[in-house]
């Protein structure tokens, strides 16, 4: 009796340890984790881009990196506006033109905001994602 009890704790164990062997082979080789401004994938940079490939496409996780890159886009046009708002800023105080200045001064800060706004719903959205993509990889059908 003591060997049959012995024989399936030895089976059970082995069993438990191969699945963590699998899991922790997923967990290295294919988790996707931010690192800085980069992305990365079993010791490999992934670039913005190419997490595209990495989102199952009708999913939870998918979805939201869509809507996060929508938001990083705005947040860039954002920003390249609140630059283009400094060339008119430069213009007004070249003319000594006070309201044109103020306003575009004006201009420039709240596209600036609004940008900045843009870019960290963008990091949270991507960031929730790729946690929803893992969670999904490593655990498939919870």
């Amino acid at each position: 009796m003591k060997i049959i009890i012995l024989l399936t704790t030895l089976l059970i164990s082995f069993h438990s340890f191969s699945q963590s062997d699998s899991l922790l082979k997923k967990y290295d080789q294919q988790l996707l984790y931010r690192y800085g401004s980069h992305f990365m994938k079993g010791g490999n940079k992934v670039s913005f881009s190419a997490l595209r490939e990495e989102f199952i496409n009708p999913s939870i996780s998918f979805d939201l990196y869509a809507k996060a890159k929508k938001d990083k886009t705005i947040s860039s046009v954002l920003r390249y506006v609140s630059l283009l708002a400094f060339i008119g800023v430069a213009k007004g105080a070249s003319d000594n033109n006070r309201n044109l200045t103020y306003g575009f001064l004006a201009g420039q800060f709240v596209t600036l905001a609004l940008s900045r706004s843009f870019q960290d719903k963008s990091t949270t959205g991507l960031d929730r994602a790729i946690q929803i993509r893992n969670r999904e990889l490593l655990f498939p059908g919870r």
